[in-house]
Order: structure tokens, then C-alpha cells, then sequence
């Protein structure tokens, strides 16, 4: 996921907004992330105001389809999932 998240900061970073990683292998999560494996991510979304969509996409784009990037209600979760 470290790749990952030195994309996200990229991505963020454009926008002039600092990356928050609010949750890796930590907290509680649901059975179907990979949170619990260290492969999945999830960041802070509320700097980035009316932008959450496209840096989601941005994401995704950027990261290609072995990554799973979903934009949530309250963060953007992104895992390795080939």
C-alpha cells in the first residue's frame, strides 16, 4: 500500500489539499475489506470539499484496476485487489 498512498499524496497534493491516512490495519471494518490484510487504505475526504469525486476518480485512473478506490460518505477507500 505504499505506492498507494505516495500516488494519494500526489493526487491530494494537486489539489492543495494534505493527505490524511485515517485508517489502515487498524479499527473496525467490515468482513469484506482488506483492511485486516494491510491491503487497503482509507483517507480523509472533507478537505477536499466538492472535489471528493474527482480525486476518486483521479485515484482509480492513476492506480489502474488492481486497486478498488470507493468513495464513501465520509473517506475514500482504496485496497489492492487484483
Amino acid at each position: 500500500m505504499f505506492k498507494a498512498a505516495v500516488i494519494a499524496e500526489e493526487v491530494y497534493g494537486k489539489q492543495g489539499v494534505e493527505l490524511v491516512i485515517t485508517s489502515a490495519n487498524d479499527g473496525k471494518h467490515g468482513d469484506k475489506t482488506l483492511h485486516h490484510k494491510g491491503l487497503a487504505l482509507d483517507l480523509r475526504t472533507w478537505t477536499l470539499g466538492d472535489r471528493k469525486s474527482y480525486v476518486a476518480s483521479e485515484l482509480q485512473r492513476t492506480l489502474g484496476e488492481a486497486y478498488d478506490v470507493v468513495l464513501e460518505v465520509d473517506h475514500i477507500h482504496m485496497e489492492y485487489d487484483p
